[in-house]
């Protein structure tokens, strides 16, 4: 039967194995990944997959790196997990979730990484749903979402005119930051002219065209940059 301990070697091995790579990129991400992994163990945090890639930041694997099948770095992840479960005490906060409830540690662990990725994407909805407003101001985006929900066409009434101020270079970054983090990290892909997520339209070609302009790209550089 194998033991917390076999587990860790088993971990190590495999750490040691992908620290060894040509591959520099590879030795980062392991290392990041690893040092996160030590700390939140030290923490008694819960290892799962979400966390360990939002505390690794920018310099750390996105998510879907680390996610897709076959990933030695997701692995390694699991191995971590599987090692933790089963001493790791209930979450902090008092609040129990469906994860507590479960007997098997790693099963629990699993459905433990489930919540925080879904929490984690629930707060990027929630920004984006923001920067819609801020982009189209006098839209119920909130009443358009809840109309979709109910099987009616996601349709966003046309806002009455505003005089808006001109884009700020900053500005342009900024958004252009965000964008390569939805389509490069975040499997945001434009699709007929629309920003879309699992075939679900975020932005319609008129509200995809609004935010390339306050980019200040051109459609050929916009191309270039993400693709048609």
């Amino acid at each position: 039967m194998n033991t917390v301990a076999d587990t860790r070697r088993a971990s190590d091995i495999l750490y040691y194995e992908l620290f060894a790579s040509r591959n520099s990129i590879r030795r980062e991400n392991i290392r990041i990944i690893k040092q996160v992994c030590d700390q939140m163990e030290k923490d008694r945090v819960a290892i799962t997959v979400a966390e360990v890639v939002r505390r690794g930041g920018d310099n750390g694997p996105a998510y879907s790196t680390v996610s897709n099948q076959g990933s030695k770095l997701g692995e390694y992840i699991k191995m971590r997990i599987a090692e933790q479960a089963a001493s790791l005490p209930k979450s902090k906060g008092g609040e129990q979730t469906l994860a507590d409830t479960v007997s098997d540690p790693v099963l629990a662990a699993q459905i433990r990484d489930k919540e925080s990725s879904a929490r984690w994407f629930q707060k990027e909805n929630t920004a984006l749903r923001h920067l819609l407003k801020t982009l189209s101001p006098g839209v119920d985006i909130d009443g358009a979402l809840t109309r979709a929900t109910k099987g009616q066409p996601f349709a966003l009434p046309a806002p009455q005119h505003v005089a808006q101020p001109a884009i700020s270079n900053e500005l342009g970054g900024i958004l252009l930051k965000l964008m390569d983090h939805l389509i490069r990290e975040r499997q945001y892909v434009e699709m007929r002219g629309r920003l879309t997520i699992n075939h679900k339209a975020i932005l319609d070609p008129r509200e995809l065209q609004v935010y390339q302009q306050a980019c200040g790209l051109s459609e050929d550089d916009w191309k270039k940059r993400y693709g048609s």
